[in-house]
């Protein structure tokens, strides 16, 4: 299982808690959710949500997107 890692400010400010519920709600199984502080030098937290996975950044346009990319960063490293 993977963790997905998101920024505090990028929550309230870009809508991201709604993939941090789609994530918690549908794919509990397969990722695990964690919110942490500021991530250090994210400049963008403020404009499009996004979370990181071990050293990877995932961005998206909106909540939905970035839960597809995500799933699919996940799938992508089990195989």
């Amino acid at each position: 299982m993977r963790v997905a890692k998101f920024c505090e400010r990028n929550i309230k400010s870009a809508g991201t808690s709604e993939a941090i519920d789609i994530l918690r709600r549908d794919y509990q199984g397969d990722v695990s959710v964690a919110v942490v502080d500021c991530f250090r030098r994210c400049l963008q937290c403020r404009v499009k949500p996004f979370c990181r996975i071990q050293l990877t950044t995932i961005e998206a346009n909106d909540a939905k997107a970035l839960v597809d990319q995500i799933i699919q960063t996940v799938q992508r490293e089990i195989r």
